[in-house]
């Protein structure tokens, strides 16, 4: 049976150990994992791998750290030569992450589209920004980054979040690369959808702020101590709900957390209002804050779905933009909370908000939703008319974007014939000159009416020399 298992299979009799094998490995399980270094430098660590192995001898924290950045280094020439035979732009993401010892650092990520039009995001750097962070500082370390990887030619839009000190580094980065960028770097700027969601979403947090507070102070009293916990867990189980192993706090700047311990509360809410009342001495929420927390819960839970697509890693969002933002504003408008004053309240403080950032729809943004087939420019038109009405407002935003839409794709197509050009051939002019040939005595043989039907022979022969799907033209 053995014999039969395929090259996969292990064979001790032929296996040879390889040392430098084992190492690469254990290398990309250190990253793959996240482990920190010093893991083979426990006690345990070598005698485990020798029970496997006799022959392995472990290495230091600091030679796993060397072959990590090893591999780090091999991971950026083969991104490098990648992003260097790109024919399109690439997009950023940035932002400055500080350590425990306050030392602040800029972490930038590239995405783009490969050959096979596979969505494609790499960590091209995470380097040490010197203080103040500043907006020269971050512009010179970002345009640094962007020279070393040859990309200052084919940059298209960076997303950041929405700090003064951001807006100061894209200044500095339109004047210095406009010559390179598209229509002089004018829609280089990108405000980060889901930070926006958060400005948005504290805003409404700020309001039931002393039903927040008491909420997490019963919580986080209950989860300090173990026979506390204990108690509240024994009550569960009357009440027939699951024991907790601890209860979860927010964190207060992440407004996505406190709805998270909401949530949690609320399914809590008996056995915590039975708590407070055995112990007498603690105060809980009262049932009008309770009820608020509810109402807040129900209210938030689409600008958590919206922060969980905006957020998405490992596949476009862009294109779902205007749909998210769409489904925001029908979620504040008033009507829909007449009979809750708390959340008409709410909703007055969050449209506030809003329009400061999403009055004015961001454009880029904006053409990804028209280049999505199930929404087109029908679904933008509609939005506009609803938002801003039947009249001039709403038509001459959208012949705004049809303007810039037309602007771009002539953008496109000269980059293309450019490059048809570059190299030598003529065939992408052939094809328009063809196609346009071919238009032309389409539309003549259409203003003939003639009966298609009758003349289906002569349609055939056409859609043979015509480059595009028959079946598009028969429709």
């Amino acid at each position: 049976m053995l014999t039969t298992q395929g090259d996969d299979w292990f064979d001790p009799s032929t296996f040879k150990f390889d040392p430098e094998l084992t190492r690469g490995l254990l290398t990309l399980f250190f990253i793959d994992a996240e482990l920190p270094f010093s893991v083979t430098e426990s006690r345990f660590f070598e005698p485990a791998m020798r029970s496997l192995r006799p022959e392995y001898r472990s290495v230091g924290r600091q030679t796993v750290r060397e072959d990590c950045v090893a591999v780090f280094k091999a991971g950026c020439k083969v991104a490098l030569a990648e992003l260097q035979e790109l024919d399109s732009r690439v997009s950023f993401t940035s932002d400055i992450w500080t350590s425990s010892a306050n030392l602040g650092y800029l972490c930038l990520t590239a995405h783009w589209i490969d050959k096979g039009f596979q969505f494609q995001k790499r960590i091209i750097a995470f380097k040490k920004i010197p203080y103040p962070h500043s907006g020269q500082a971050v512009a010179d370390l970002v345009e640094k980054i962007w020279t070393d990887w040859k990309l200052d030619d084919k940059i298209f839009a960076i997303t950041l979040d929405n700090s003064s000190v951001n807006d100061l580094a894209v200044k500095h980065l339109e004047s210095r690369l406009s010559e390179k960028m598209l229509f002089g770097a004018s829609h280089m700027h990108m405000r980060c959808s889901a930070h926006i969601l958060n400005l948005i979403a504290q805003e409404g947090m700020k309001l039931i702020h002393t039903t927040l507070e008491n909420i997490r102070e019963l919580l986080r009293h209950i989860g300090s101590s173990g026979s506390r916990l204990q108690l509240l867990n024994s009550i569960l189980d009357e009440l027939n709900l699951s024991p907790k192993k601890g209860l979860a706090l927010d964190c207060p700047t992440r407004w996505n957390s406190t709805l998270l311990m909401i949530k949690e509360a609320l399914v809590l809410k008996g056995a915590l209002k039975r708590y407070v009342n055995d112990q007498g001495s603690i105060k809980g929420p009262s049932l009008e804050e309770w009820n608020n927390a509810e109402d807040m819960a129900t209210f938030l839970e689409p600008f958590l779905d919206a922060t969980k697509i905006f957020s998405s890693v490992r596949k476009p969002s862009s294109h779902t933009y205007i749909k998210e933002v769409w489904t925001i504003r029908r979620l504040l408008l008033l009507e829909n909370h007449k009979d809750s004053a708390i959340l008409r309240e709410l909703a007055v403080r969050m449209q506030k908000k809003f329009d400061k950032y999403w009055e004015n729809p961001n454009l880029i943004l904006t053409l990804a939703t028209i280049f999505d087939p199930r929404y087109k420019l029908i679904f933008l038109a509609f939005c506009f008319k609803k938002a801003y009405g039947e009249g001039r407002e709403a038509n001459a935003r959208l012949d705004y974007i049809r303007d810039w839409l037309k602007k771009y794709y002539e953008e496109y197509e000269k980059a293309c014939m450019d490059q048809d050009s570059s190299v030598g051939s003529s065939q992408g002019e052939r094809h328009i000159s063809r196609k346009r040939k071919l238009d032309e005595e389409f539309a003549q043989f259409k203003s003939e009416n003639l009966d298609l039907h009758s003349t289906m022979s002569e349609l055939e022969k056409y859609l043979q020399e015509k480059p595009i799907d028959t079946d598009q033209v028969y429709n």
